[in-house]
This record gives structure tokens, sequence and C-alpha cells, in this order.
């Protein structure tokens, strides 16, 4: 069966909304994503609320039934479901990446399928389908904010490739629909469950791109691992700006492909960078396309409407600051414009992605001494991440018109012959500039690449060293934290970058 969020977060110790399959009787359970690869059992739920769905305690658990007819419903509209309002059933639920298992279950109450015996048995489950059919995604919010790092979860580019009930931003192949210019937010496959034309990632197969399991899962994975507290939020969190006061925090994350962004949110980040905030993004193609959020009340968005391709075609603006409404450049410095993507070809006569492996690219380091390389033993002109496939599958360049002062390159790649763009990938660190032709005194760390969180998480990656020092440097730098340590690495990992930048070389 499938469910949905009606709002993508909600407080800590509070109340949230899913919406259900019509005419199903189904148990919930609760599950959250800590340290593990796979989602580990929470709790049981209390039901808050109802809206045509009944719920019978049987053997200490609710049995749900949904009313309603299973209709066809479009990409495009509000599905409307029937509704139970839920509370997780655990004291002091602490902020992060939850999510909602519907399963369902006979007369009895007994699950009917694998996935709810193993959600009875409170066994762990990895998010990835066709176990996230049943899936949602909620983010809790902290009560009160507490922790230096703010974690943005990009929802907005979830649904804009979630082609469930026939569409979305892009052209699907595999299920044969056209690209559309709106979706609704009130349907299945906000960040899990979500049908998808994409080509299978070549070097994660586990997830697809696109759902909450490939990039923001690693690296949520990693700050609890590194022990580094974190508030979470959503992009209509940060859209809104009710719930989420940035300048309350000294960093914000934007992590894997956080490629959606309506003007308030990017008005909102360079408010926040210019009161000296920092922003740090381990993401690629980031910022990349306008869109508007649209809600028939306050609070309550309902759907998401593509402006433009990019910003710089965009012909109505809400605000002539080019850090809100011009080339995402403007506030984050690199661009995907002046990257590159690679994805794979479309084969009709299969009619299946192929070719979607890329050739191997890493980044050049240029400022060695810099303090994002401290603890890394990385020389110039050393390369690291070729063969782990770092760069990609979309990266951000830097745009040709940037003076050395506008934008601090700390590595580049080679020029992405053959890929979307055919730009180059860089690393570095930005200052916006303010209206009154000031830098702004917070900084903007840029990553510009998709699979980053990918080597982070991957200890069999020959750059998984060097990621997590440099992620490590960069996090405890911006959150105002003790030094990173800066421990040698395996005489692998140095012996392997090394070879890497042997190789570059030789290529010329």
């Amino acid at each position: 069966m499938q469910i949905y969020p009606i709002n993508p977060s909600f407080t800590a110790g509070a109340c949230f909304e899913l919406a259900v399959q019509p005419n199903t009787r189904f148990s919930v359970a609760l599950y959250q994503q800590q340290d593990d690869d796979s989602l580990t059992s929470l709790c049981g739920v209390v039901v808050e609320g109802k809206n045509g769905v009944t719920a019978t305690l049987k053997d200490g658990k609710y049995l749900f039934e949904s009313t309603g007819n299973n209709v066809r419903m479009r990409f495009d509209e509000d599905w409307n479901w029937p509704t139970i309002t839920i509370r997780p059933n655990v004291t002091d639920l602490e902020t992060g990446a939850y999510v909602a298992i519907a399963y369902e279950v006979d007369a009895d109450g007994k699950p009917v399928h694998e996935l709810g015996q193993s959600c009875a048995a409170h066994r762990p489950i990895f998010a990835a389908r066709p176990a996230s059919d049943s899936m949602a995604l909620v983010i809790a919010r902290p009560r009160n904010p507490t922790a230096a790092l703010a974690y943005i979860v990009p929802t907005a580019t979830y649904h804009a490739y979630n082609s469930t009930g026939g569409g979305s931003f892009y052209d699907d192949r595999v299920h044969r629909y056209r690209a559309a210019n709106k979706v609704s937010l009130h349907r299945p496959g906000g960040g899990l469950g979500a049908r998808l034309g994409e080509p299978v990632d070549p070097y994660d197969t586990r997830s697809t791109r696109q759902q909450f399991a490939h990039w923001d899962a690693k690296f949520i994975r990693w700050l609890r691992k590194e022990g580094i507290a974190c508030d979470f939020y959503t992009d209509l969190d940060l859209h809104s700006a009710t719930a989420l006061d940035l300048t309350r925090y000294r960093c914000m994350l934007s992590v894997g492909h956080h490629e959606y962004w309506s003007e308030e949110m990017r008005a909102h980040v360079a408010y926040f960078v210019t009161q000296g905030g920092n922003l740090a993004v381990f993401s690629g193609n980031t910022c990349y396309r306008p869109v508007r959020f649209v809600g028939s009340e306050p609070g309550q968005l309902t759907e998401m409407r593509k402006l433009a391709d990019n910003w710089d075609v965009l012909k109505e603006r809400i605000d002539l600051d080019p850090r809100v409404s011009g080339n995402e450049s403007n506030l984050i410095g690199l661009t995907y414009k002046h990257g590159g993507g690679h994805w794979g070809t479309w084969s009709r006569w299969r009619r299946r992605w192929v070719k979607c492996e890329r050739r191997a690219v890493g980044f050049t380091v240029k400022r060695p001494e810099h303090w994002i390389f401290a603890g890394t033993q990385l020389q110039k002109d050393d390369t690291f991440g070729a063969e782990d496939r770092l760069v990609g599958y979309e990266a951000d360049g830097i745009p040709p018109e940037w003076s050395d002062d506008a934008f601090e390159t700390l590595a580049i790649t080679d020029p992405l012959a053959g890929w979307e763009m055919g730009g180059a990938g860089a690393i570095g660190i930005f200052r916006p500039l303010l209206r009154d032709g000031r830098r702004s005194v917070g900084e903007v760390f840029n990553a510009g690449t998709t699979d980053w969180a990918r080597a982070l998480m991957d200890s069999s990656a020959k750059s998984n060293g060097v990621v997590q020092q440099i992620t490590r440097n960069v996090i405890r730098r911006y959150a105002g934290l003790e030094a990173a340590n800066e421990l040698p690495l395996p005489a692998s990992e140095t012996a392997s970058a090394t070879k890497e930048a042997a190789l570059h070389t030789d290529a010329g």
C-alpha cells in the first residue's frame, strides 16, 4: 500500500498526519535513520485523530481500516486520501529523519506480507524498493534549536523527479510520461517510494537517485558516527521560515542533490550568510532550478511549480538581488551551467538506460596548505576521488567571470568532455557580494558534486579517508566545534592519491 505525509516535517514531540491508501486494512510502524545502513525500528504510535479511517486496538497495536475507493489520481492534483493523525509513542523524541511504514494486515491484525512481518518483529529495513513503496519520510524538527548545524532535507528535488501519478518535471522515458511544470506535494513518493524514470547508478545500485536513501541517509549516518549534533528541516521549512530561523545556527548543510529552490529559500540563506552564518554545500547541481510553492491556505503548501529551466532565463523575479533571483553562483559560488552531468544514454531499441558508467574524474588540489585539507597529507596537484567517480553524476563549476578574490579555488577537475554542459568541476570557498559592494562575513564552502556522500560512507572507496577529513574540517570549523583531529591517513590512501596525481599528469 502507499502513504504520504500531509506535511513533510513536524515538531518533535508533536503529532503528524499521514494520508493512507483508501479501502485498506493496515498497521503503522515508525522507524528512524540512525547509525546503520538500514532503518531502525523505533516505536509504536498513538492515534490523535482520523478522517476516513477507523482505528481499533488489538493486542496492544492499532489496526486501521481506510474508507473510500482506489481511484487513479494524477501527479498534479491533491490525492486527498483518508488521513490519520499520529504521535510517536516515545518520550523525548529527537530531531531527525523518520520513516512511517504502513503494512497490510488481516482481520486479526497479522501482517500479510514480508514487510509487515519485519515491522512486527522490529527488524531493520533498508529504505529502497519494493519496501519503500509503503513508506513516508517525515522529518522531526527540534523542539528548541540547540545544535550549531541545520540540515535541510531536499524535499522539493524529491518531488521534482517523482513520476507517481503519471508525471514529473522530466520526460520519464521508462514509463512514457511527458515533462510537466506542476506537481503535487500531496501524493506518495516525496523521498521514498517514488516512481522514477532514472538510470541506475552503477556505483551504488542498492538505492535509486532522487530518493532519501541514496545520499541524505548516508550523510546523516556519518554525522551520527562523528557525534555531531544536528537539527533537521525540509525545503518547505526553509521556504516558509516559520518553524526555522536560520540565524539561530552557525551553519546550514546542503547535501546530495539539492537542485530545486524557491526565491524565498534563497533569500533566507542569503540573509543568513550576510549575518555571518556559514553554508556547507556537499551537493551537486545545487540550486540550479527555480520553483514556486503554492497552497490554498497559509502553512499548507500543496503543489510546486517549475518557473524556468534555470535562473538565467527566469522572467518574473521577486527581488533584483542576484543572490536571490540571479544565477545561483551569486549565492553559492558555483553553477551547474559551467560544470556538467553524465547519467547515460536512453536506448529506444532496448527501452532502457545504457552506458551509465562515467569516466574516472577526480579533484586536483591547488592549495594544499588551506585548512580544508588539514590532516589529508595531500600535496599540490595530487588528485583524489577519480577511481571512485567522486565527480558526478552532476557537478558544478566556476563562472568564467569570477575573479580569484570572488571564489577561492581549492581544487579543480579536468574538463568534463562528453558530459552535459561540458565545463569543469571545482571545490572552493565563496563570500557572496552584498548590496553595498562588500563581501559577506559568512562563507559558503562548495564541494560541487552529488556523489560526495557516497564516497563519505563507502569504506572501500580509495578517497574515503580524504573525503571524510575534508568534511570533518569544514563542518567542525563552520559549526564552531573543536579543531578536527589531523590524523595521518593510511599509507594505502596516501599512495592512492599520489598514483591518481601521476595518472592526471600523464594524461595532460
